[in-house]
């Protein structure tokens, strides 16, 4: 039950964050064949999937709560979950301080979170639910990050969005190096 609610979640704080900054673009103007109208719908929709995906993950933010900040960090560091929230949260300040090179700090985002979730689901105890959610998290924070980046350019980045062509490529590949690693670490039966 624990991972429906995740995985349902998933999809309404990505709907709550496109739908924020389609409500900011559109409150500044950003968007010029918008309405104001057009803008607190945006926002209203984006205020509905933001409490929706609390309500989700309640049970789950009252744990994090409960825990002691060193396994708050380390659990951070470790599931793909935190990784990709503290990715975003790296990456986001700087996309909206330096406007120009927006596309920079979401591409280094993305290629760490390649990196380290599949090293994370190759360590994991149970590799499919991890690589599952690495997955699943990878879309998410994509989809932020291209967001946010296409939010803040002054004209959109066009064609310079292919730059994360990399981390779309190497994922998969990491991925599946991760499960070969486990596979391969995995004990063996002892002969008879």
């Amino acid at each position: 039950m624990i991972w429906v609610r995740r995985i349902a979640a998933a999809p309404l704080v990505l709907l709550a964050l496109i739908c924020a900054i389609g409500a900011v673009r559109i409150f500044s103007k950003n968007l010029p064949d918008s309405t104001y109208g057009e803008g607190v719908f945006a926002a209203f929709i984006a205020a509905a999937s933001a409490a929706g995906a609390y309500f989700l993950l309640q049970p789950d933010l009252q744990r994090l709560r409960a825990m002691p900040l060193s396994q708050v960090r380390s659990w951070a560091f470790t599931n793909p979950i935190g990784q990709a929230t503290l990715l975003y949260l790296a990456a986001a300040p700087i996309m909206l301080a330096a406007p120009k090179i927006s596309l920079l700090p979401g591409f280094v985002a993305q290629c760490a979170y390649s990196v380290m979730s599949a090293w994370s689901a190759a360590r994991a105890n149970r590799w499919w639910p991890s690589a599952a959610l690495a997955v699943l998290f990878w879309i998410l924070l994509f989809g932020a990050l291209a967001g946010t980046a296409e939010a803040v350019t002054p004209r959109g980045f066009g064609e310079g969005g292919m730059i994360f062509l990399l981390p779309m490529e190497g994922f998969p590949v990491l991925l599946v190096i991760s499960g070969i690693a486990r596979w391969m670490r995995r004990p063996k039966e002892a002969a008879p």
